[in-house]
Order: structure tokens, then sequence, then C-alpha cells
């Protein structure tokens, strides 16, 4: 009978007493082997020195005595392959683990938060997130202060390296979770306000800050002006217009605006009606409202999303007004899609730390426009001394707030 089968019927309880006895002290002899080896793993094992050069000569026609030193062999072999599995599953495991929290993990948090360069577009056009939120937001809120793209650089868990480019200028941020942070924060501050106030005869009235913030509002100011120089100002109107009628106004006067004011709110229940949302403010003292417009200007292309937000460049809209469209109808168009787009993307709002908008305002401001029409009761515009003295004598000018600096 071969020991295998001795060690079953151990196992099964059928032997007799002599030779349970004998199993037993060759179990209790191999797990001494056992625990020698594994403590001195450096020691060769039996079977390696059963076929070492190092046995002797005259041993090497020896067989195993007994089945006890076959037993032993296998159990050497089967510890060295366990600790073998073992080291190469330990090697792989960890192999995996640096993998994934260098691959994997960081790809994983970028996906929890705000992602700027996420590709927004088709077919080999296509415009990074943070260049169609930014470009949107700035036209809107910042008039004549357009960022043109953005460019952004991932670190790895929701952390990224910025640049906004304005014409020739470049501004550098970090955006980290969410937190965006810029070397230069005016560059997104909302200067421009529709400010609330009392004339001198004690009526209440709307004016626009200058493109640059400032309230202070001097009629006499515009004779100061140098006269070779080129100023930007706002200008608010007497009444509001539609914007089909004061795209004829603009043309019949020479005047070339930069940057449209939108009105928001109709006071009478007359779109016509200045959006004087104030009355009773002492004369020289202030309060504000944030307002909206849209560009006039083609600025940088953009690529978007053109059947869900349809003529949402300005580039867009310019180039369908090239080709025939009517400007109202287009610019109509362009207007309600800044306004959807905010709506749908509003993580820009609330990183820029200026921003009094939200989604249920912006949805005012649409559901205003849709109701009333598109109705402009200001512009920005670059002009000269003689321009904007002009411009002072007409009938439909209220104010001019010049940027004097």
């Amino acid at each position: 009978m071969k020991y295998r089968d001795l060690l079953q019927e151990y196992k099964n309880g059928t032997l007799d007493e002599e030779k349970k006895k004998e199993i037993e002290a060759d179990i209790e002899k191999q797990d001494a082997i056992s625990d020698f080896l594994f403590e001195n793993s450096e020691i060769p094992g039996l079977d390696d020195i059963a076929d070492s050069d190092a046995i002797p000569e005259d041993n090497k026609e020896m067989k195993p005595s007994s089945e006890a030193d076959d037993f032993a062999k296998l159990i050497n072999s089967r510890i060295r392959r366990a600790f073998i599995k073992v080291g190469i599953t330990t090697a792989l495991v960890t192999l995996a683990i640096v993998g994934f929290v260098m691959f994997a993990l960081p790809k994983i948090v970028d996906g929890q938060y705000y992602n700027p360069t996420e590709e927004i577009g088709s077919g080999f056009e296509k415009s990074n997130r943070l260049t169609v939120d930014i470009a949107t937001y700035s036209e809107l809120f910042l008039p004549t202060r357009n960022i043109w793209n953005c460019d952004a650089v991932s670190r790895g868990y929701g952390k990224y390296y910025i640049s906004l480019y304005r014409m020739e200028n470049s501004y550098a941020g970090t955006l980290e979770k969410g937190d965006l942070r810029l070397y230069y924060p005016d560059i997104l501050n909302r200067t421009i306000k529709l400010a609330f106030t009392s004339d001198e005869n004690g009526q209440s009235t709307c004016l626009l800050t200058s493109p640059k913030g400032s309230f202070d509002y001097e009629p006499d100011i515009i004779s100061y002006l140098n006269e070779y120089n080129v100023y930007q100002a706002s200008v608010t109107m007497t009444k509001s217009m539609r914007y089909d009628d004061f795209i004829k106004w603009c043309e019949q006067n020479d005047i070339y605006p930069d940057w449209c004011a939108i009105s928001t709110y109709v006071q009478g229940g007359d779109p016509e009606n200045l959006p004087l949302m104030y009355s009773g403010i002492e004369h020289n003292a202030y309060t504000n409202e944030p307002c909206i417009g849209f560009g006039v200007d083609s600025y940088m292309r953009v690529n978007y999303d053109q059947e869900k937000y349809p003529n949402l460049s300005a580039w867009d809209t310019w180039q369908a007004i090239r080709d025939g469209a009517s400007e109202y109808d287009v610019t109509f168009e362009h207007v309600t899609s800044m306004l959807d787009y905010l709506i749908d993307n509003p993580q820009i709002i609330y990183m820029i730390p200026d921003g009094n908008a939200d989604p249920d305002t912006l949805r005012s401001y649409k559901k205003h426009i849709e109701a009333n029409g598109l109705y402009v009761y200001g512009f920005v515009c670059a002009d000269n001394k003689e321009g904007f003295e002009r411009m002072q004598n007409l009938d439909e000018v209220a104010h001019i707030v010049v940027d004097v600096e």
C-alpha cells in the first residue's frame, strides 16, 4: 500500500491503532520540517538537496529510504509554490493600486466637479466648455470686455490651470474643485450697472453707469474731453426702443454701438418706458441693478450645440445677418439662446463672485423678452469729443457717462 493511501485511511479513521500512531508520528515530524523550512527559507529545500551537485558522489545512487522522504519533498515544493503565488499576487495588486491612483482616480474625481476641458460642438470643430461658458457670460454682462478664448490644463483631482484671452491680453488663474481664482480678479467683475436716482428736479430717473462702472454723471464733462482722443461711454436713452427701430435710429445718426442694454422690466405696461424699478431716491444718491445686453461686434467664433442654442455666438449671429437674415429676428434668437445656455449651464455664474444672476432671474429675463420683444434702453460705444457732443443734442439721448481715463 502506498503512503498516500495510508494517509487517506488515516483521514477516514479506518487504520488500526499501530498504523495510526506511525502516521501521527510522521505528521508531527513533517510539521517540524515545514516550520524549519519556513523560518530558514535561505537554506535549500529537500528537493534542491536531492538534485544538487552538493550531494556526494557516493550518495547519488541512493534512493529515498522511505515514503516519508517523498512526503517531505512534496510539502517543501508546495510551500515554495505558495510563496511564489503570494509574491506574484501581491506585486500585481500593488501595480493595480498604483495604476488606479495615478491614472483612474484623478479622472474619477475630475468627473465630480466642473470640467473646463469638456469638448462642446460636433465634428472636428469643438470648443472647451470654459470658452463657451465665459464667452456667453461676458457678452451678456461685460460690455467691451468679452473673453474670446480660454485654455485649461488638468492637474487631476478636479484641479486645473486656466488662461483667459481678451484681445492681445491673457489672464491666468486656477480652477480647483469648482473654485475659480484669477491672478487678476477684476477681469470678470461686472462693472456696468443700471443705476436709479432722482434728477435736479426731483424726477426719478435711471442711467447706465460707465463701462468701467463710474456713477459720475456730469453733463458738462464732455466739453472738457480732449478732441483728439477716443473714449468709451455708456448712453442711456429717453425711452426704450424696439431693436429694429434702434438699428434705424443708429444708422440715421451715425452711431455705432458696441453693446446694447436690453430692457427686462416694463414700467406701466408699456415696453417703451424706461425700466424704472425704483423711485423717490434722493438726488446724487443711487441704487442699482445688474443689467444684461448683447454685443454688436462679431467677436470670436465658438462651437456649441447649434440645434439647441441657435445663433448662440455673436460670430454666427453676425454671419447670419450678412447672409441676409432679419437682424432683429437673428439677434432676438441670439439673446434668448444666451439666456437658455446659462440657465442650462449655471456653474459659471456661481463661480464668478460678482454675479447677481441665477437661473430663475435669467428665466424671468427671457420670459419678459419673449412677451414684449427685444427692446434697448441704452448702449455702450466709443467716440471722440465731437461725436459725444453731437449725441448729447439728440432728443432720444438722456445721459452719457464717459470713462475719462
